[in-house]
């Protein structure tokens, strides 16, 4: 049941395709075009990824001037992260983009939410 699970998250993360130049992935600035899950909840925003210890990572997001600080777990080629802003959230899964050299692809959700948010992460 796992698999099935991880597999299908994978395919809708895969789903998203969009190409920019390579780069490296990692700790770094992105720029960030995501979704809500809902149509006409188009979003754009940066990304920090400051690598903190071997497999910890400080995520932050800015979106519209509003800020969600994230923390995860994972390699530069995928990130679990949980993230906060104000009373909000969420937890997030980045995984590396292979039509996106040096970018990801994310889906997203907040705590009590029953639609996935998705992002493509690339390099700024």
């Amino acid at each position: 049941m796992l698999k099935a699970g991880v597999l299908g998250l994978a395919m809708a993360v895969a789903s998203m395709g969009i190409s920019a130049p390579a780069m490296a992935i990692g700790p770094g600035t992105y720029t960030v075009k995501g979704n809500n899950g809902e149509p006409n909840t188009n979003y754009e925003g940066t990304l920090v990824i400051v690598q903190t210890g071997e497999s910890t990572f400080k995520l932050t997001w800015n979106i519209g001037g509003d800020k969600y600080d994230g923390f995860a777990i994972g390699t530069p080629e995928m990130l679990a992260a949980s993230f906060t802003s104000g009373k909000s959230l969420g937890t997030a899964l980045l995984v590396e983009d292979d039509d996106n050299k040096g970018g990801y692809k994310s889906v997203w959700a907040f705590k009590g939410e029953t639609k996935l948010g998705v992002e493509l992460i690339a390099p700024k």
